[in-house]
């Protein structure tokens, strides 16, 4: 077997086909389109308890079988283990449509790491009858989705796939980050377990969620105290693949910023994200934030206000008298700039984002 081959083609059968994970894309980025024409996902049979009338089944339409509560979990790790590997093609999109997913579900991911009173013998390498350390992993995931399951309708879901976040795939990520101890040193994530997320939570939503319900959720990771990340609403398998890794990366480089509360954003580290390699924030700091400054004519002074601002230092007299108009055109010309970006160029915190943004828009330009 081709040692390229992925889990899921070995659990499936079905090799990933360029052209069909290529129509897959696109029919995620309709937000009222199901599958486009020609294009019918491959299923797999899939383990099934006998025929019940079990009200946690679920009820597939397309060959009337009734996937019970254990087989839509092994289904949910299944979504998990391939999101988390980075695996995000048509096979990915099959497998949530057995869980009767729509095709333009809108999904948000929120990693962080669960303790509870049993969980002290999680990582207890030498499990005993009295510790039962090789269970607590799975009790304590089973306790952190009856934690959430009571709020999936305040944050507008109707699903959620709750799972262990797994080395191998922090890993495979941090071979790309530069966080190592020397030069082309790479992070080995068993290294440094204490430091990432434990569970991370992907949210299946029919609406865009309540900001405060979210907030509301990550309580439960508040007990470990550290870093939760929540990432950006996305619609697709493949944009929420590419949420994850950014959370991830939002997470390991937590601790470089002091100031931050328990609760962030992906978006709340994106210059730290950036230095280490992560090429989501490279491309959201690209395409967000310095396409929306670069001019679309010569005329449009809102780059060049931005980067004198910068510059000088924040010194509206300064930079006035650089470009030669009055200091509340400076003024206006930032105003607008917050409102465009939603970065504004006078926080210092939000000034170093912006720079950032200008710096690799300048480098990508240049190489052109």
């Amino acid at each position: 077997m081709d040692e390229n081959t992925d889990f899921l083609t070995i659990l499936t059968g079905v090799k990933p086909d360029s052209t069909r994970s290529e129509a897959c894309e696109s029919a995620e980025e309709s937000s009222a389109q199901g599958f486009t024409q020609g294009f019918t996902p491959s299923f797999t049979p899939m383990p099934c308890a006998p025929k019940s009338e079990d009200a946690l089944g679920i009820f597939d339409i397309r060959d009337g079988k009734v996937f019970d509560a254990a087989t839509r979990l092994r289904l949910h790790t299944l979504i998990a283990t391939c999101l988390m590997n980075g695996i995000a093609d048509s096979r990915v999109s099959a497998l949530m449509h057995l869980l009767q997913w729509q095709e333009n579900t809108r999904f948000v991911a929120i990693a962080g790491t669960y303790k509870t009173e049993s969980s002290a013998n999680d990582d207890n390498p030498n499990p005993t009858p009295q510790n039962a350390g090789a269970h607590a992993a799975q009790n304590n995931t089973d306790s952190l989705r009856r934690a959430i399951w009571t709020q999936l309708g305040a944050c507008g879901a109707y699903d959620a796939i709750v799972d262990r976040v797994q080395l191998d795939a922090i890993s495979a990520r941090a071979k790309t980050w530069k966080i190592g101890g020397k030069s082309g040193e790479s992070v080995d994530a068993s290294k440094c377990k204490d430091a990432a997320p434990s569970h991370i939570i992907i949210l299946a939503l029919r609406e865009n969620p309540n900001p405060t319900a979210l907030n509301k959720m990550c309580e439960v990771f508040a007990k470990s105290g550290r870093p939760v990340c929540i990432s950006g609403v996305v619609v697709g398998a493949q944009k929420i693949c590419k949420e994850i890794t950014a959370t991830l990366a939002a997470l390991a480089v937590a601790p470089s910023v002091t100031h931050l509360p328990q609760i962030i954003r992906c978006d709340d580290v994106l210059p730290e994200r950036a230095l280490i390699g992560d090429e989501t924030a490279v491309e959201t700091l690209y395409t967000k934030v310095y396409q929306s400054l670069a001019p679309y004519n010569p005329d449009d002074p809102t780059l060049q206000t931005v980067d004198a601002f910068l510059r000088f230092g924040g010194a509206l007299d300064q930079t006035s008298h650089n470009l030669n108009v009055h200091p509340n055109t400076i003024r206006y010309r930032l105003r607008k700039v917050a409102q465009t970006t939603g970065w504004d160029a006078t926080d210092p915190r939000e000034a170093y984002v912006l720079q950032t943004a200008i710096t690799i828009g300048r480098i990508r330009d240049s190489a052109r």
